[in-house]
């Protein structure tokens, strides 16, 4: 029986180690990809890119006789020429070359945008352990909304966990009450906020039950609107990266929201994403995040659940 149980351990210590390496967060990133630019995770399976793409330790690139891509290292924050019939390994330290030239001159460097991508993954890592709650049938639903939240005319959505078909809502803007209507199937409500003066305000989701209110969380929320000059810098900002070819990715544009308190596009940029590449498991923690800092706690959980199989499932 010992035997086993050494046995048990050492396999949930070899899972683990993955799981640790992925927690500092991507050490690499290929953009400007042309031509035939490869990816695999181990050297075997290899998968043809055609967009930006992170890389962890352990990843291998290849390019084709007519590939090419810009290649930015977080270690050195350096954005670098990947030219034709090269093969990399990523490491934690670096870059090792496996085959061609290599990596030629440096560009423009990178680093604050490392920096922000170190620190989110540096916070999203705590949330992707999965904590289950009882319930109980009898239990009336207390489900709150982010704290602190931004909303402009572009994006003026506020999301909450949908408490059951049978339940509605009132969400209370400042002097203003909104009433939402129940949603039957809805993995969350969403609603969006008729245009307000901008300015901060007091928010909060009130649910009831036929006509009587069964929940109000304990204190309300700030809502901030933003308007004229500042939610037109934020647009510009989302613009200006969309134009820039190394910045350009789903990651990086919600760098910027994020940046701005507007949770909720950074919500649905990662969960388009995730939906159209759910192999991409190593980023899934900034996904698990967003539904954390916007307190979609079963939507939290299911998506640490899928992230920690994965992950699992690739080391066995």
């Amino acid at each position: 029986m010992k035997h086993i149980q050494r046995m048990a351990f050492a396999l949930v210590l070899g899972l683990l180690a993955p799981l640790a390496a992925l927690a500092a967060g991507p050490v690499a990133k290929l953009s400007q990809l042309d031509g035939t630019v490869e990816f695999s995770r181990d050297g075997t399976a290899w998968e043809v890119l055609s967009r930006n793409k992170y890389l962890f330790p352990g990843h291998e690139v290849r390019t084709g006789a007519d590939g090419s891509a810009k290649l930015s290292s977080q270690a050195s924050g350096e954005i670098r020429d990947l030219g034709a019939s090269t093969h990399l390994r990523v490491l934690e330290a670096g870059i090792e070359v496996l085959a061609g030239a290599g990596l030629g001159a440096s560009g423009d460097a990178a680093g604050g945008f490392w920096q922000g991508v170190e620190n989110k993954f540096a916070t999203s890592q705590r949330y992707t352990t999965v904590r289950r709650s009882v319930k109980k049938a009898e239990d009336l639903p207390k489900i709150d909304t982010a704290r602190s939240l931004v909303l402009t005319a572009e994006h003026p959505e506020v999301v909450w966990s949908n408490a059951g078909p049978e339940f509605s809502y009132v969400l209370r803007i400042g002097g203003e009450r909104y009433t939402v209507a129940p949603a039957s199937t809805a993995e969350m409500i969403r609603f969006a906020v008729p245009a307000q003066p901008a300015g901060e305000y007091e928010y909060e989701m009130l649910i009831y039950l036929d006509g009587e209110e069964v929940y109000a969380p304990r204190r309300p929320g700030t809502l901030t609107w933003l308007g004229g000059a500042e939610a037109e810098a934020v647009h510009a900002a989302v613009q200006a990266r969309k134009a820039d070819p190394n910045q350009n990715d789903v990651f990086a544009l919600a760098e910027v929201y994020e940046q701005a308190g507007l949770l909720v596009p950074v919500m649905d940029l990662y969960r388009d994403f995730f939906q159209a590449y759910p192999a991409e498991n190593e980023m899934r923690p900034l996904l698990i995040k967003a539904y954390h800092d916007l307190k979609l706690m079963d939507l939290k959980e299911k998506e640490a659940i899928t992230f920690n199989t994965i992950e699992m499932e690739r080391q066995l």
